[in-house]
């Protein structure tokens, strides 16, 4: 019968039988029979059957095995070959002829599984004593191989199984030469990867061969019960030798005999069902290695030691993650940590392994020692492992070339320190009368931005509880997520809050600086361009007037967001790098870039929402790295788990919104009122700029400061239009380019966002975080124009003039347009530095009354303000000032919304109003009984508070009974309540203690913790000795 099925497989064969070479050099020898498995991945096939019908020595019999199910029936053709004799001349040459069948094999669970299935179905001559096994990605070296190993069983008669010498496909480089016995499992000794120089061909006698390749007498397969297909494909090779060597036979490897084996499911191009991989979209096989070597790690091991086994086996597995990942291998960490609870899955098989290597086995272990690997061998072992991956993955640059890139790496650093500074300097000088004391009893404030004089305590509950504590007697809200970056700052300055944010302040100019230098270092290596970047980075933030209202969670989004987005290209090999170092993808990058978008979002949650946006086009931009691009912004949302969920939850009653607020008051001047915004209207709005009524009035000196930055601005946008027709970087162009519309399609919804009614009416959100992502877009793309800009490291003396040099005059042009702009920003910034009120206060409650609050945590004082005869301000204090902890967006939405019924804080409301009307015992009571322990007016001079009214306000105070006058003076008078005993004096905090005390709290808490944790771990560098590829 002929192969005349049209099959894929089918005609893979009958094309390698119709190549096959006619030669007169070839016998075939009646007792051994090849088996060679296939699956759907037909690529390797013809190569291995090309190679096997090339050989010296042919088997009578060639079993073709196919497992993917495609082959309905069994089917078989042969052909003849004409061997020489050696009495030609006396005798006709008898043809001998080749069987060549094709067999189905259904759900073969491993390599030999199926072998033992094909064995069963094929028709095998009686005459057969010996298997010669293949894998369809295992081809015969050369022509000789089974002739090799032929000679071989002649030799050693004795032996029980006879493996080849492993090779890579090409048959150049070395896998394995046999393998021998360690510690619970086995090693080869061998360098994988190492070329092939007959280093090993000495090797006889070992513990364990492969069975690909491997020539099995047909006696061995039933002599110690099979190989056992539990082990998988990867490692029942080792478990069959194990039983092979106990039973006291002799595992032979035939380093003459070579196998080229492509190992395509080990290198992950191979699918678990047998489907083809391409290289670039590799799968990592970590779990099923791990898995066959734990399985036969435990059924080595008596079964009475497994629970303790297994213990020390958890230790280890959370030892060998963390190690792993500081070698940036997190998925293999992730499966090392499975590997215990796989183990408990695996007990009825390992149990039916044991049972199989205890009933055969006849030789003890000290029996074995010659095939056994001691510590000395292993440890020599693994530094050559060390050695050659060092020699493999690192380039190897000579004197010239090193001190090449040390000199443009010094240059590079001292002008990227020498921006920084000057932004510190910059920033130092506008505002060194904040510097000055920011490290005394004072903190920063704006009009925006609230004072602070929290404990790191209080800091740590509000940023950690989802329960605001100064809203009436607290409220269950979600927690503010920019107090997590102000409770790490905090850290930072020993606990103390208030010179956390003035180190935010004033450290957020250099670092802003550097970030987006970062970040213009993925498109250009021009050390002018990147600098200048930097440096208008930073103007931006001066122009936007971050800087005049203290916008702390806008200046953390322009520290962090530029360096996450270089990070994220980086982590992908997307940037430029400089001759003769190559670009190359990095995890470490990666953890890192996802590490910086933290700080970012939990800024302004907002831009999580365009970073889905931005992500999704790096999926469709990058082909590689898909699952690596996707765990990048995990961390970040998970730190906004609480809002996120609260947003979910109640987002048909409009909570959704309390993403696009922040932990700055609304304020006119920057939300203004919810609208659709044109451009003209965002660019006003982004600049804080009145748009002119008239053509006069750009010819005024500020309107030629505001046409100064709209022009610059207007060329920047041109210059980055111009780059998306640049081929060179063209994918980074794109995805900068999604980054910027995603930005301006922020900002034009945010300014639509209802986030809360202030005294000026409704606010919207702010649109600043999408103009500053948008601005990483253009700004990047402006860069990308600026090219490589580096002169490549040239080993001649001679040198080559340019002629014409084009892309130095576009640099230069570049260059002039980011300076011009820099300067307008930073004119523009230095103008209004004082616009917004920021500045630095020392004042607050008496020091009797933080005395009070500071004896215990649920109390709480009433401040009062009155603005006019009909208005009256009221704050809840529990610390010494109005405190910046106690701002929530999402209290703000809630209130606007009319989703606080019937709370304190409106029975607040209605007490202070009856106060500053007239005396009222009845509410000095009701806010005794709230567990209020004092109210202070407020009375000092200032232009929002109205002396007649505040004048009503004390005497109302001082006329109801229970109140008592303890400090007076020029800011304000406190009265404590005398109802109560001081000691009775505190709010019922049972929900607050619900909430803190919640499973969910902690499991949020615990999770972030670790997740923090493990991917610090893969950020962390690693140091290397050898030559390395630059890291900035």
């Amino acid at each position: 019968m002929t192969l005349s099925g049209n099959s894929e497989i089918q005609q893979v064969i009958g094309e390698a039988l119709a190549s096959r070479p006619y030669s007169h050099d070839q016998r075939a020898v009646t007792n051994v029979t090849a088996v060679i498995t296939v699956e759907h991945d037909l690529r390797f096939l013809p190569r291995t059957l090309a190679s096997v019908l090339r050989q010296s020595v042919l088997p009578s019999t060639i079993v073709i095995a196919d497992c993917s199910g495609n082959t309905v029936q069994s089917v078989q053709t042969s052909f003849e070959i004409i061997p020489t004799v050696a009495e030609v001349y006396q005798e006709v040459p008898e043809p001998q002829r080749i069987s060549v069948q094709l067999v189905r094999v259904t759900q073969a669970k491993s390599f030999a599984d199926a072998v033992a299935k094909v064995l069963r179905t094929a028709q095998i001559d009686t005459s057969t004593k010996m298997l010669w096994l293949l894998h369809d990605d295992s081809r015969p070296a050369d022509d000789r191989c089974l002739e090799a190993l032929l000679d071989a069983w002649r030799n050693t008669p004795t032996a029980a199984l006879l493996g080849a010498k492993q090779l890579d496909w090409e048959g150049t480089h070395l896998h394995a030469v046999g393998a021998y016995a360690a510690s619970h499992r086995v090693t080869t000794l061998v360098v994988d990867g190492e070329p092939d120089q007959e280093q090993y061909d000495t090797r006889r006698d070992v513990f364990a061969v492969s069975l690909a390749g491997a020539l099995v007498p047909v006696n061995t397969v039933t002599a110690v019960g099979g190989v056992n297909p539990w082990f998988g494909t990867f490692d029942e090779s080792d478990d069959f030798c194990r039983r092979l060597c106990r039973n006291g036979k002799r595992v032979v490897v035939v380093p003459q005999a070579r196998i080229a084996h492509r190992r395509a499911r080990w290198d992950g191009v191979r699918s678990k069902g047998g489907e083809p991989i391409d290289q670039d979209d590799a799968t990592n096989t970590s779990m099923a290695q791990l898995s066959g070597e734990q399985k036969y790690r435990y059924t080595d091991i008596n079964a009475l030691w497994w629970p303790l086994a297994w213990i020390a086996g958890l230790i280890v597995a959370v030892a060998s993650a963390i190690r792993l990942l500081f070698r940036k291998n997190p998925y293999r960490a992730w499966c090392t940590l499975c590997m215990p609870w796989i183990a408990l899955c695996g007990i009825p098989g390992a149990l039916s392994a044991r049972h199989r290597l205890k009933k055969v086995s006849t030789v003890p272990r000290r029996a074995l020692v010659p095939l056994t690997a001691d510590r000395q061998q292993i440890r020599q072992w693994h530094a050559r492992i060390d050695a050659f991956s060092d020699q493999c993955n690192n380039v190897v640059l000579d004197p010239l070339a090193t001190a090449h890139l040390r000199a443009r790496l010094i240059r590079r650093w001292a002008l990227a320190a020498t921006a920084a500074l000057l932004a510190l300097i910059c920033t130092v000088i506008m505002y060194w009368g904040i510097l000055r004391y920011a490290f005394a009893d004072t903190s920063m404030y704006s009009n925006q931005l609230l004072p602070t004089d929290a404990t790191f305590r209080q800091l740590v509950e509000s940023a950690t509880t989802p329960w605001v504590f100064g809203i009436g007697t607290g409220i269950p809200v979600p927690p503010t997520p920019w107090l997590l970056v102000l409770m790490v700052c905090s850290v930072c300055t020993g606990g103390h809050v208030s010179v956390a944010m003035a180190l935010i302040f004033f450290l957020s100019a250099p670092l802003c600086v550097l970030s987006f230098w970062a970040l213009a270092g993925v498109v250009t290596r021009s050390d002018t361009v990147r600098v200048l970047c930097g440096l208008l980075w930073y103007g931006c933030a001066l122009a936007f007037g971050l800087y005049a209202e203290a916008n702390l969670p806008m200046l953390t989004v322009m520290v962090f967001l530029p360096g996450a987005l270089a990070l994220s290209f980086k982590a992908v090999g997307l940037y430029r790098t400089e001759a003769p170092v190559n670009p190359r993808s990095s995890i470490q990058a990666a953890a890192a870039s996802a590490l910086m978008f933290i700080p970012a979002v939990a800024a302004e949650p907002q831009l999580l929402l365009a970073l889905i946006v931005i992500f999704v086009a790096f999926l469709v931009f990058v082909r590689r790295h898909r699952l690596m691009l996707l765990l990048i912004p995990f961390p970040a949302a998970f730190a906004l788990a609480p809002t996120l969920v609260n947003a979910v939850r109640y987002g048909a009653d409009g909570m959704w919104r309390q993403l696009f607020g922040d932990i700055m008051v609304p304020a006119a001047t920057v939300n203004g009122t919810p609208k659709i915004l044109n451009l003209n209207a965002l660019i006003w709005r982004t600049f804080g700029i009145d748009a002119p009524q008239t053509w006069s009035a750009w010819a005024t000196p500020d309107g030629i400061r505001d046409a100064c930055i709209i022009i610059t601005m207007i060329l920047i946008v041109i210059v980055a239009i111009v780059a998306l027709f640049r081929p060179s970087m063209f994918r980074a162009c794109r995805i900068l380019w999604t980054v910027a519309i995603c930005g301006f399609a922020l900002a034009i919804v945010s300014a639509a966002v209802v986030v809360a009614v202030m005294p000026y009416g409704v606010a919207g959100g702010s649109v600043l975080p999408g103009v500053a992502l948008a601005s990483c877009g253009l700004l990047g793309s402006a860069a990308l124009m600026a090219g490589s800009a580096v002169k490549p490291f040239n080993r001649l003396t001679e040198e080559t003039a340019s002629s014409f040099p084009a892309g130095r005059i576009g640099r230069a042009a570049i260059a002039v347009l980011l300076a011009v702009a820099t300067a307008s920003c930073c004119w523009y910034g230095w103008s209004i530095a004082a616009r917004d009120g920021v500045g630095i206060t020392g004042s607050g409650l008496p020091m009797v009354a933080r005395d009070y609050l500071d004896q215990q945590g649920d109390r709480r004082i009433l401040a009062l303000r009155a603005s006019g005869n009909g208005t009256i301000e009221y704050s809840v204090m529990r610390t010494g000032r109005g405190d910046l902890i106690d701002s929530s967006p999402a209290y703000r939405v809630s209130a606007a919304y009319g989703l606080q019924h019937d709370t304190d804080d409106e029975q607040l409301a209605r007490l202070s109003a009856h106060l500053l009307a007239n005396s009222d015992d009845d509410a000095i009571a009701t806010l005794s009984d709230l567990g209020f322990g004092g109210i202070y007016v407020v009375t000092g001079a200032s232009g929002d508070i109205s002396a007649r009214a505040s004048e009503q306000l004390l005497a109302n105070v001082t006329a109801s009974q229970g109140t008592q006058s303890v400090v007076s003076s020029t800011d304000g008078t406190y009265f404590r309540l005398t109802l109560n005993a001081t000691t009775s004096q505190h709010i019922d905090a049972s929900a607050q203690h619900l909430v803190q005390h919640s499973p969910w709290r902690s499991a949020w808490l615990w999770c972030l913790g670790i997740i923090v944790v493990l991917y610090c771990l893969v950020a962390i560098p690693r140091r290397r000795t050898a030559a390395k590829e630059e890291q900035e």
